[in-house]
């Protein structure tokens, strides 16, 4: 039956012209009256794409032409061209939105694609903003010198009915148009739309399993920090984080496998949503030149001084992760905002452990994660665990299992895990 099914399903989506920007200068068109002698300094608009990503693709779906933004003027992305063959199939474009002029602008129009109800029910295109996963609103600031990192998503969508599913293959066009205008930089506190609450459900139980989602919502902001369960330990569960920490700095590479570093930034404290969970926290992603929450595990291997020292344990693999460490603070905030922001006085926050990835179903003799679930290797972050005098086991977004020296700042990025009680949740 499955297989018949699938048959019928097969759909090309095609985009022409993906976020083109228009620009409204309608604000800066005063004319300027000056008596006697002034110097006025020109003001330059400048908003654009910059950084488009690989696609990353799920499921069997399909990039039939890669993408490109518009080399005349950047305000364009021409050619995303894929086929989506099967229910759960996904392609997902990162890029970021750039205003490098000297003029604070905000969203003042929309243009989304227009579905006909039965593609609605199958389709999903979205373009929202990496760190929160919520979509660009009107009234949006993109202020002067600032960048956000977008995500691009091609999917069908996760529960479809099969009377939903089109009967044959479907050649979709879909456009996105932004218009920016003038803004003063300031958020306007009369059309600021209420908060919408984008926290994940979850069914609260008795007894937990391994991989189950578990989310915790801040109502203030509509955004949950959202786990997975790696034990039900009775009374407490304990769960890695879905995504990495916000925190560390931006590696801008030639090459997405691992190619030469051409920039590497702080990011900014105070950005949105730092210290907390970001989807675009994922480091060395593989499928981007763009590596996001990048930090070094130490400044110096502290844990060695000719032999393993009596208070990490007598061999490798060794739990080494304490305050020594560089993830140390940001790890103690993130357990910190739980209890002082969300109320959760129970939790206990720490990186993930040597032993706990193999019980997930790591292998340090194949140097693999791929059979473990597959959240366990959506990110490239560091362990608790040293294997040897110089370096910590870490894992990598392609499933790798193996180690970087501690100093390597690069690629690896933190991704918590939490201890709580059940009556906490």
């Amino acid at each position: 039956m499955e297989k018949d099914r699938t048959k019928k399903i097969t759909m090309i989506v095609l985009i022409v012209a993906v976020m083109g920007l228009t620009v409204a200068f309608a604000a800066l068109s005063q004319n300027l009256t000056i008596n006697g002698s002034a110097n006025v300094d020109a003001a330059t608009w400048n908003i654009h794409f910059d950084n488009l990503s690989e696609a990353q693709i799920s499921g069997e779906a399909q990039e039939n032409a890669k993408p490109s933004i518009n080399e005349d003027d950047k305000v364009r992305i021409d050619g995303i061209n894929v086929t989506l063959n099967n229910p759960k199939d996904k392609v997902v474009y990162n890029v970021d939105l750039v205003n490098e002029g000297s003029i604070d602008a905000e969203i003042s129009n929309i243009v989304v694609p227009t579905l006909t109800e039965k593609q609605e029910k199958y389709l999903e295109f979205k373009v929202a903003y990496s760190d929160t996963d919520k979509e660009l609103s009107l009234g949006d600031l993109l202020n002067k010198g600032e960048t956000k990192p977008l995500t691009i998503t091609i999917r069908y969508k996760d529960e479809i009915d099969e009377s939903d599913l089109p009967d044959e293959k479907q050649t979709i066009s879909l456009s996105y148009e932004l218009t920016f205008t003038q803004s003063d930089g300031k958020e306007d506190e009369e059309t600021t739309p209420p908060i919408t609450n984008n926290c994940t459900t979850f069914e609260k139980k008795d007894t937990y399993n391994v991989g189950d989602v578990i989310a915790f919502c801040n109502d203030d902001t509509g955004v949950s920090e959202d786990f997975y369960v790696i034990k039900d330990n009775g009374d407490t569960v304990t769960m890695l984080s879905k995504y990495n920490l916000l925190v560390g700095d931006i590696v801008v590479v030639d090459d997405p496998q691992g190619g030469d570093i051409q920039s590497q930034t702080p990011i900014d404290t105070s950005t949105s949503g730092y210290g907390l969970q970001s989807a675009s926290a994922k480091a060395a992603l593989l499928t981007s030149t763009n590596w996001v929450g990048t930090i070094a595990f130490s400044n110096s291997n502290y844990w060695y001084s000719n032999g393993l020292k009596q208070e990490y344990g007598t061999s490798y693999p060794a739990d080494v992760y304490d305050s020594n460490s560089l993830l140390y603070s940001h790890v103690e905030n993130y357990e910190n905002y739980f209890k002082n922001t969300l109320g959760k006085s129970s939790v206990n926050a720490r990186l993930i452990t040597y032993n706990e990835l193999i019980s997930l179903g790591c292998s340090d003799d194949e140097n693999s994660c791929l059979s473990a679930p597959s959240w366990v290797y959506t990110t490239t972050y560091w362990s608790a665990s040293a294997r040897n005098d110089y370096n910590a086991w870490t894992v990598v977004s392609n499933g790798y299992f193996g180690l970087n020296g501690y100093d390597d700042g690069s690629n690896l990025g933190v991704r918590p895990v939490i201890t709580i009680l059940k009556s906490d949740i």
